[in-house]
C-alpha cells in the first residue's frame, strides 16, 4: 500500500503537465470567484464573463471592470454582469465601485468569475470643493459648509432647482416663485440681509460666479404694492438638474471671502458632471409633475356690491345686501371716458370664482446624456428640454439646454477640463406682484354678485369707443398774433375691456391674462477651460479661464382702456427691451496641501 501512492501522484502531474483537458473546479472563499482551469498554456484574446455583487450579494450595477495596465474597460449591467473580450495571457482583472474596496484578481486561466465586493473602510474622509474649485477634506475646514449629492434632489426633479434645496441645508430658507412657470425662487442663508435690496447668495457653476441679478425685482415700496411689476428668471432656474453631481453651499464670510462682496450673502458652489471612463454610456431622465393652489384666500359669499333702486351698480367698494337678494342685470351710468349707459351682468347666487381661475400646472422634464471615454479622454454630452404650463391661464415655460465636457489626463501630472454650455429659454406671460395689473388681485376683489363666469368668456368687446383724457394742443388765435392753448378730449374706437367697474383699479382679471401679453426670452452661455498641474508633496498649480454670456430680450403690450393706479391707458402701451452682457475671469492658484500626521 505504501509503494502505490507515490505512483498515483505521479502520474497525476505527468497528465496536468502533458496539457490534458480534464477540468478541475475550484473554489476561492476570500473573494468567492468560481473559476475554471481548462489547461495549463493559456489561450490568447480569451473572453471572461461574471458577475460583481455587494456584501448583501445585491448586483452593484455600473461597477468597472478592466484589464489593469490597458484601456480594455467595461461596465455591470444591471444584474451586475459583464463581460470582456479580448483577454490577453497573465492578465489581471481590477474592478472597483464607489464606497467599495477596490480588487485585483488574477485571471489565472479563469473564465468565469462572481465577485463580492467589500465596503470602504469607515474613516473615509469626504473632499468637498471649495472657494476657486479646489478640493479639501471636509473635517479640515475651519467654516460652515454642506455639501448635497445629485441623487438627494433627482428623486422629485423641480424645474428650478433651488426649490430642492429645502429641507436638505441648515439655515437655508427657499421662497418659490409665486410668479407661474419661470418665476425666479428666493434663497437666503441664514436669514435676509436687506429689507429691499438682495439678499440672495452667490451661484458658482464650475469655477464661473453667474451673475444672479433678478430682473424686474420689485425695489421700492410703490412697486410692491401697485405697478404688479414681474420678475425674471435666477441663474438656478437655467441650469439642468441632471447635469449637476453635487452643491456645496459656502454659509459663512471666510468661505466666501476669495469671491469678494458679490459673496457677502454665502455661496452656492455647483460641480456638473464629468466623462467616465468606460464603453459609451446612455442615459434618460424623464418625469412629469402637476401644480395646484395649496392655500387660496378665504372669500365671503354673503353679500355683494350695491345696486341702486334706479338699477344702476354702486361704488366697487361699497357694501350692498345680500346676494341672494341681488337682482341679475343692472347699468352702469355714462362718464366723461364713456358717454354712454352700459348692461352689467350680475347673479343672485355664489359661486367659487377662485377655483374657476386656475388651472391644473403640467410640468415635464425629458434629459439624454452621454458618457464614456478612456483613462486618458473623457468625454460627457446632455441635453434636456424642460415645458411647464403654469396654474394661471396663458402661462408658460419652455426651457432647453446643452452641456459639452471633455476632460484629458496629459501625462501623470497634467489635468486638462473645457467645458460649455448653452441654456435658452422662453416665458410668456409670468404674473407679476403687487396688486393693480395683477389678474389675481383683481379677482379676490371683485364683488361677489359680479358674474364672473360671464365676464370670463366676455372680456373684451371687439368694437367700442371711448374719450380720451384731456389732450393740449395750440391754436392760431383769431384776434391777435399768436397762439392759444386748449385741452379737449379726443374719441378714440377698438377692441375694449368689458368690467363692470370701468374706472382706476378696477381691471377685468380675464382681460389682463389674454390681451396684456408678455414674452421674455433668456440665451445663455458660459463655460471655461481648466488646468491643474501636479508639481511635487503636494504643490499644484491651477489656472483657469471662464466665460459668462447672456442676452435677454423682452416684448410686452398693455392694451386700451387697461386701468392703471391713478387712470386708464387711452392708447394703450407696447414695450421692447434687449440687454447682453458678458463677464470673464482668469484665476492662478499655486496650491499647497499636504497632511502631517504624527504617532504620539
Amino acid at each position: 500500500m505504501s509503494n502505490r501512492y507515490p505512483f498515483a501522484l505521479l502520474a497525476c502531474s505527468l497528465v496536468l503537465a502533458a496539457g490534458s483537458s480534464l477540468p478541475v473546479r475550484a473554489m476561492t472563499e476570500d473573494t468567492e470567484t468560481e473559476h475554471v482551469v481548462v489547461s495549463a498554456q493559456e489561450p490568447e484574446n480569451r473572453t471572461l464573463k461574471g458577475t460583481v455583487v455587494d456584501e448583501n450579494n445585491e448586483a452593484l450595477i455600473g461597477a468597472v471592470v478592466k484589464i489593469k495596465g490597458t484601456t480594455n474597460v467595461v461596465l455591470c449591467d444591471l444584474d451586475g454582469k459583464f463581460t470582456i473580450t479580448d483577454v490577453p495571457p497573465g492578465a489581471v482583472l481590477a474592478v472597483s465601485y464607489i464606497s467599495y474596496e477596490p480588487q485585483e484578481i488574477p485571471v489565472n486561466g479563469r473564465t468565469t468569475f462572481k465577485i463580492k465586493m467589500q465596503p470602504a473602510a469607515k474613516n473615509f474622509q469626504e473632499v468637498v470643493v471649495t472657494a476657486m474649485g479646489i478640493l479639501r477634506k471636509e473635517k479640515s475646514l475651519t467654516y460652515a459648509t454642506q455639501q448635497i449629492k445629485s441623487d438627494e434632489f433627482m428623486k422629485v426633479q423641480e424645474v428650478n432647482i433651488a426649490n430642492s434645496l429645502q429641507g436638505k441645508v441648515a439655515g437655508i430658507t427657499i421662497t418659490p416663485s409665486a410668479g407661474g412657470a419661470g418665476g425666479a425662487s428666493k434663497i437666503q442663508l441664514r436669514g435676509a440681509k436687506s429689507i429691499l435690496g438682495s439678499s440672495s447668495p452667490l451661484i458658482v457653476v464650475d469655477g464661473v460666479p453667474m451673475s444672479n441679478e433678478t430682473r424686474g425685482q420689485i425695489s421700492d415700496s410703490k412697486s410692491f404694492t401697485e405697478t404688479g411689476a414681474t420678475e425674471g428668471a435666477d441663474p438656478l432656474s437655467m441650469i439642468n438638474p441632471d447635469d449637476i453631481e453635487s452643491i456645496n453651499v459656502l454659509k459663512g464670510s471666510n468661505a466666501a471671502a476669495l469671491y469678494g462682496s458679490r459673496a457677502a450673502n454665502g455661496v452656492i458652489m455647483i460641480t456638473t458632471k464629468k466623462g467616465k471612463a468606460g464603453k459609451l454610456s446612455v442615459s434618460y431622465t424623464g418625469n412629469v409633475t402637476m401644480d395646484m393652489p395649496l392655500l387660496t384666500p378665504k372669500i365671503q359669499n354673503r353679500y355683494g356690491a350695491t345696486v341702486t333702486p334706479q338699477g344702476y351698480l354702486g361704488e366697487a367698494n361699497g357694501w350692498g345686501g345680500l346676494i341672494s337678494d341681488s337682482p341679475t342685470s343692472a347699468k352702469a351710468m355714462a362718464t366723461e371716458k364713456f358717454p354712454y349707459e352700459r348692461d352689467i351682468h350680475l347673479r343672485n347666487y355664489a359661486n367659487n370664482d377662485v377655483s374657476d381661475f386656475y388651472r391644473t400646472g403640467v410640468t415635464t422634464n425629458n434629459s439624454v446624456s452621454l458618457s464614456g471615454g478612456t483613462e486618458k479622454v473623457q468625454s460627457y454630452f446632455s441635453a434636456a428640454n424642460t415645458f411647464a404650463n403654469g396654474i394661471v391661464q396663458t402661462n408658460n415655460y419652455i426651457r432647453n439646454s446643452f452641456s459639452f465636457r471633455q476632460t484629458y489626463k496629459l501625462w501623470e501630472r497634467l489635468t486638462v477640463n473645457a467645458n460649455i454650455n448653452y441654456t435658452q429659454t422662453r416665458t410668456k406671460n409670468r404674473i407679476g406682484g403687487g396688486t393693480v395689473g395683477n389678474p389675481m388681485y383683481h379677482l379676490y376683489t371683485a364683488p361677489r354678485n359680479i358674474d364672473m363666469q360671464y365676464y370670463r368668456d366676455n372680456y373684451a368687446i371687439p368694437e367700442s369707443y371711448w374719450m380720451s383724457e384731456l389732450q393740449t394742443h395750440y391754436v392760431e388765435n383769431p384776434v391777435a398774433e399768436g397762439y392759444i392753448r386748449q385741452s379737449e378730449r379726443v374719441k378714440l374706437s377698438g377692441p375694449m375691456m368689458n368690467y363692470p367697474y370701468m374706472d382706476a383699479r378696477q381691471n377685468n382679471p380675464y382681460w389682463l391674462l389674454n390681451q396684456n401679453q408678455s414674452t421674455h426670452r433668456d440665451d445663455r452661455v458660459y463655460g471655461g477651460f481648466q488646468g491643474n498641474l501636479d508639481i511635487w508633496g503636494g504643490i499644484s498649480l491651477q489656472a483657469r479661464y471662464n466665460f459668462d454670456h447672456t442676452k435677454y430680450r423682452e416684448e410686452g403690450c398693455r392694451y386700451a382702456t387697461t386701468f392703471a393706479p391713478a387712470s386708464m391707458y387711452d392708447y394703450g402701451t407696447y414695450n421692447k427691451a434687449r440687454t447682453s452682457t458678458t463677464e470673464q475671469y482668469i484665476d492662478i492658484i499655486l496650491n499647497f496641501n499636504r497632511t502631517f500626521k504624527k504617532d504620539w
